[in-house]
């Protein structure tokens, strides 16, 4: 009974840890070697979060990397990548019955386009969302540390999302699916 409880706990323990750093199970979309090589600048960041254009242009590449992609320089890549994050905010969705904030939903608009080298666009969202709710607690430095975590969440889900969109569109011809 006892050698039981602690399995459970060790595997919960384990399922917690993962999901909390990012780690996806599962290969993920792949691409097909047709698609060729890709560019992804870093985006424009016109939103109030500092260096979040770094965060999210990060994890487009790695989910790229992931989907057996190439990423290159401008000059050398068949698809180019771009994006504008044009707004982050941080709101309350719930709150305890003594009235303070017990959850909050941050949210992070960004317009991405993927044109071929000759400028066609092969993919755009323009109103694509990041949106990631986390718990709140009563202690200023917790919040922030779980903002910054489910940030973190939200753009390892987000890039994922967008890749395999991205990925489809270009595969079936379909590149304004999202419009």
């Amino acid at each position: 009974m006892k050698m039981n409880i602690f399995k459970r706990i060790l595997i919960f323990s384990c399922a917690l840890v993962m999901t909390a750093c990012g780690y996806h199970l599962g290969a993920g979309p792949k691409a097909p070697a047709s698609f060729g090589t890709v560019a992804v600048p870093i985006f424009v960041n016109e939103s109030s979060e500092p260096n979040i254009q770094a965060l999210i242009t990060g994890a487009l590449i790695r989910e790229f990397n992931r989907a057996g992609v190439m990423i290159v320089n401008e000059d050398r890549a068949g698809k180019i990548l771009t994006g504008r994050i044009s707004g982050y905010s941080n709101t309350s969705v719930a709150r305890s019955a003594a009235g303070t904030v017990s959850e909050y939903r941050l949210s992070v608009d960004i317009n991405l386009v993927l044109k071929d080298r000759a400028g066609k666009i092969l993919y755009q969202n323009p109103a694509a969302q990041l949106r990631e709710e986390y718990f709140a607690s009563g202690i200023l430095e917790q919040n922030e540390q779980a903002e910054a975590e489910a940030l973190q969440s939200g753009v390892l889900d987000f890039a994922e999302d967008e890749v395999r969109h991205m990925l489809d569109a270009v595969n079936t011809g379909l590149g304004n699916d999202r419009l």
